[in-house]
């Protein structure tokens, strides 16, 4: 992330946090509806269920829809099973079902 880009949320950050909570809104709906256009640019096949999703499912779609192949080809490379995952924190599957 760019120095300007971190600028820029800091910079929304202050403004939301200092208006009204109407307005907060506003610029939050406002800012769905451009991640709803980007998400529609990278996944047209979208348009019917995009009203269906949340915020963090949109974000979750135009991240993995943005992924170019060698990128998805490094993600599969570095992904580990949830086992192992489950490992690394010291757990086992049996320790979930309790």
């Amino acid at each position: 992330m760019g120095k300007v880009q971190k600028q820029n949320i800091i910079d929304i950050n202050n403004i939301v946090f200092s208006l009204q909570s109407e307005y907060a809104e506003k610029i939050k709906n406002f800012a769905e509806r451009i991640l709803d256009i980007n998400l529609l640019s990278v996944a047209p096949n979208l348009s019917e269920d995009i009203d269906d999703l949340d915020i963090t499912e949109k974000l979750m779609l135009l991240r993995e829809f943005s992924l170019s192949e060698e990128e998805r080809a490094k993600e599969k490379e570095e992904a580990i099973t949830f086992e192992e995952a489950l490992k690394e924190v010291g757990l086992k599957i049996d320790d979930l079902h309790d």
